[in-house]
């Protein structure tokens, strides 16, 4: 008889937290941990947490800004997992289960907000120290790049013999297109959710001096940009009139801008993975990107990285993919390659079978 596992899907029950980096991961997780066989996948969905002053909030909303829904959240899951008759408990987002009485699998993305001067990021850090309590007793932590797992047993205290580093795999939907990119209108993109380490302003401050230097391309922004943000990211967006803001899209719109790109500009610079880069690999789009946490772990040969927030080196590095089509040739056959080689869901699915099968024992 196969194991049952218990997985939380709350962050799927609202658009906004579904296209996230969390629910794309837990989307790859429910679709392609039941492919494996080894293990009976069950889903708890529970609705949106009930915080006062937050009445009518989604999942993310109460996630960001809720000091209660961490400790509301957790017991419920804990309480769920307790009462079921599951045999792994796994967490995949960053709301840890309090006593969830069965063996317990948590994902460790990042701690971004420990370690990046950002003084908004002032009460996410007091989260954090909460998460970190809880997440050191998991009987097994997933990491998803040796970078983040270094910083969980660094910052949070967990130990480096409950770590298992899977990588993240890419969304079987992205592939190269059919016939040639089209040049009439070049672009680039950049692919992510605003937030104060993302690197917007130096991806938009590298299109201008391509633009200044008489290339025609456009940056064009992908991705949910929160109502705080909004009126700094309209500031830079109205003193960059070749970048444009597209907002927030489903995978087949994505996976039609990646495919007609000259390039993915990734200029985040602190990422706990970074699914763009993939993504833009498994497309043949080529990655130029900062040489910073976790990227070079991911990129690696697929893609040119250039020191991490030297706009000019970044401006220099798509230009040398636009002025030879060799160049260009030959780093878009070797992110496909790498996408291909590195990041399957089936890799993906049968590490992530692997450790839930350790904690099941």
């Amino acid at each position: 008889m196969v194991p049952t596992v218990l997985l939380d899907t709350s962050c799927l029950t609202d658009d906004a937290s579904a296209t996230r980096g969390f629910g794309r991961y837990v989307t790859a997780l429910t679709q392609s941990i039941p492919n494996d066989g080894r293990v009976a996948l069950r889903t708890y969905e529970h609705l949106p947490i009930s915080v006062p002053g937050l009445r009518g909030a989604h999942w993310a909303q109460q996630e960001a800004t809720s000091s209660i829904g961490l400790y509301v959240h957790g017991v419920r899951l804990g309480a769920a997992a307790t009462r079921s008759d599951a045999d792994v408990l796994h967490q995949p987002t960053a709301e840890p289960p309090f006593r969830p009485g069965v063996p317990y699998v948590q994902t460790l993305h990042d701690v971004i907000p420990m370690i990046y001067p950002e003084p908004g990021y002032r009460f996410e850090r007091w989260r954090w120290r909460q998460r970190g309590w809880a997440m050191r007793r998991a009987d097994l932590v997933i990491a998803i790049t040796r970078w983040s797992g270094d910083l969980g047993i660094r910052h949070l205290g967990i130990s480096p013999d409950r770590i298992r580093v899977v990588l993240h795999g890419v969304n079987p939907i992205f592939t190269p297109p059919a016939s040639e990119r089209e040049t009439d209108a070049p672009y680039l993109v950049y692919v992510g959710e605003y937030g104060p380490h993302k690197g917007f302003a130096e991806a938009i401050a590298a299109v201008q001096q391509l633009r200044a230097a008489g290339y025609p391309h456009q940056l064009r922004i992908i991705g949910n940009v929160s109502a705080n943000a909004r009126p700094h990211v309209d500031r830079l967006l109205r003193r960059a009139p070749e970048a444009v803001h597209l907002g927030r899209l489903t995978d087949d719109d994505l996976l039609g801008q990646y495919q007609g790109a000259t390039a993915l500009v990734s200029s985040s610079r602190c990422e706990g993975f970074g699914l763009p880069p993939i993504e833009a690999m498994a497309t043949a789009t080529p990655v130029v990107a900062f040489a910073s946490s976790s990227i070079p772990e991911v990129v690696g040969d697929g893609g040119v990285l250039v020191p991490d927030g030297d706009v000019a080196a970044l401006t220099t590095a798509i230009r040398g993919l636009i002025d030879s089509p060799a160049h260009w040739q030959e780093l878009s056959e070797a992110g496909r390659q790498r996408a291909r080689d590195v990041f399957s869901w089936e890799r993906f699915a049968r590490e992530t079978v692997d450790v839930y099968l350790e904690a099941a024992r």
